[in-house]
């Protein structure tokens, strides 16, 4: 709907531009029109500060007609008319680049309910592996925050979930890169993402069985919301999808008590694999404290998806626990491979990479990770390796959502945005089901 908002106040900016070749009586029917459906948009949207420059000028250009403030100067009114263009330009270009995502689900068999949980692990402090590389500290025990989604026959329909949230995590993505990348963007940058439609509900009926699990562990500096996208459609068809932040490792986590922000790196951790095993443990107190509270799931019947360092965590708890399926995106190995020598699978596990790893990113001891899954992988039989072609490591999450400049960015490749999306849903639910994965002009079957 904001869409219909962006191009109908925008069209009527460009068009008072030239309010002195129309009559008053329309320029204050158009005017009157403009603050009627801004005040709409501002209501059923929200604010969005990529509509600032286009307020400004509608205020300078009502003054203006108003007070019948008109220049007599031919070049007054050139730079008069190159400036309004310009600003208007400027407002819709921000609003073009930096859209309120939608999330949508795609062939859905269910509808979709959300609810989140906060876990404080009473028999587990903070582990070192985490406060060594945030502001945790031993004094306290371990809490975890828990997304779950779930499947429903309630219908449902496209809302702003986050939209009255406190917190606007926008906000904090930013300090986050300035924090790592050194930069000084401005807060407000990323404001906006508050406002995205999701097609979930809350306090939804829920099946009157017990469905699958399927648990989702982010990488490094990951988020558990930045999965989102996928994780709903996986719910949509019949799973019950938890997705877990790890805190002191996440992006940022917003605990009850108190803000964590991760600030550290892959160079700031003693040991990469402690900081994966003890990820597995988080996984292991998550399903623990959603079974002890009765959760209505398979519990019995788990899959994983990890992503990057969260592949690791993912198989640290596969080889401990039964496991239905493994799907590991781009995962982080070298650290696993560095501390065990080999790798065992024990369960069915089903790799997919971007192009960019599979075309030989480099880690730890020039050792890339396509030469570990090729050399070092035991037991072949249960594992399957993909790549996604034009795909880069943030490919996996939902970072094209934010902007369609995103693909001219290091951290994402040049595929669109909604053709990774659906090639991952697809490869999701395909290994789920234990399906044949379907190969295409996007993902290729890795040669062993």
């Amino acid at each position: 709907m904001d869409i219909y908002f962006d191009l109908l106040l925008h069209s009527i900016g460009f068009a008072l531009i030239f309010m002195t070749r129309i009559p008053n009586q329309i320029v204050n029917f158009i005017l009157i029109i403009f603050y009627i459906f801004s005040t709409i948009q501002l209501v059923i949207v929200g604010y969005k500060w990529q509509y600032v420059p286009l307020y400004v000028i509608i205020f300078i250009i009502t003054t203006m007609h108003f007070f019948n403030m008109e220049s007599k100067y031919k070049i007054t009114k050139v730079v008069y008319y190159f400036l309004m263009f310009l600003i208007i330009g400027i407002s819709a270009t921000l609003v073009y680049i930096l859209p309120i995502p939608k999330f949508e689900i795609e062939n859905k068999q269910y509808s979709v309910g959300y609810e989140e949980f906060h876990i404080v692990v009473s028999d587990r402090e903070q582990p070192k592996a985490f406060y060594e590389l945030s502001n945790l500290t031993t004094e306290s025990n371990r809490e975890l925050l828990v997304d779950v989604y779930y499947p429903s026959s309630d219908k449902t329909e496209a809302s702003q979930l986050f939209k009255d949230v406190d917190t606007n995590w926008g906000k904090t993505v930013i300090r986050y890169l300035n924090r790592t990348w050194g930069i000084t963007l401005p807060e407000f940058l990323l404001s906006h993402l508050n406002l995205s439609y999701l097609d979930i509900g809350t306090n939804l009926e829920r099946l009157d069985i017990k469905s699958p699990v399927v648990i989702y562990t982010h990488g490094w500096s990951g988020e558990k919301i930045f999965a989102t996208d996928q994780l709903i459609t996986i719910a949509s068809q019949g799973y019950v999808v938890v997705a877990l932040d790890h805190t002191g490792l996440a992006m940022f986590t917003e605990l009850p008590t108190e803000t964590i922000y991760n600030t550290g790196s892959t160079e700031d951790s003693s040991k990469v694999y402690d900081v994966m095993y003890e990820m597995s443990l988080d996984i292991e107190n998550t399903i623990n404290y959603l079974e002890n509270k009765n959760y209505y799931a398979d519990f019995s019947d788990i899959s994983l998806i990890g992503h990057s360092t969260g592949g690791g965590s993912a198989h640290l708890y596969c080889s401990r626990n039964d496991c239905n399926s493994l799907i590991l995106q781009d995962p982080f190995f070298v650290p696993l491979l560095e501390e065990v020598g080999t790798i065992d699978l024990v369960t069915d596990s089903y790799f997919i990479y971007s192009e960019d790893w599979y075309n030989g990113y480099e880690d730890i001891n020039d050792l890339n990770e396509i030469e570990v899954y090729r050399s070092y992988v035991k037991n072949k039989n249960f594992a399957q390796g993909f790549y996604m072609t034009q795909s880069a490591h943030y490919d996996f999450i939902a970072f094209g959502a934010i902007s369609p400049l995103a693909k001219y960015t290091f951290l994402k490749g040049r595929i669109d945005y909604k053709d990774s999306l659906k090639a991952n849903n697809r490869f999701n639910l395909e290994s789920l089901a234990s399906k044949k994965i379907t190969t295409d002009n996007i993902v290729y079957e890795i040669e062993k």
